[in-house]
């Protein structure tokens, strides 16, 4: 084999092995600590729960039947912004939302969100 073809191909090695190793550097994925919701819903009705950032825009976590409860969690994206958040759940079949006052989330965090038969507010205690 030719120098040249040597000198090509432990720098095609390396360039993989760079690019491999990065790979990890930029990897979000499981090993980051999720942030969990959970969500209790006391009422007779449906709860869609959303995540509501401080611009406005609102991120769905998922659905809660009534009468369950259901662990919903916090996509990393919205825990790393550092801003307040305020969760809401949208009930089927009327026109108001009850909502958490704005919370700052933490990477790690669980939380206990409950919604009371009246539906009136949501309560909001630490996650066990």
């Amino acid at each position: 084999m030719s120098f040249s073809r040597h000198v090509s191909l432990a720098l095609a090695s390396a360039g993989l092995v760079t690019a491999a190793s990065c790979g990890r550097l930029m990897h979000r994925g499981e090993d980051l600590p999720t942030t969990q919701v959970i969500f209790v819903n006391q009422s007779l009705d449906q709860a869609d729960v959303f995540a509501v950032l401080d611009a406005g825009q609102s991120v769905r976590l998922g659905t809660v039947f009534a009468g369950r409860t259901d662990t919903l969690s916090v996509p990393y994206d919205i825990v790393s912004r550092g801003a307040t958040v305020t969760i809401a759940a949208r009930l089927l079949a009327r026109n108001y939302a009850p909502h958490t006052g704005p919370l700052v989330l933490t990477p790690g965090q669980v939380l206990q969100v409950t919604l009371p038969p009246n539906t009136a507010t949501l309560t909001v205690l630490p996650g066990s």
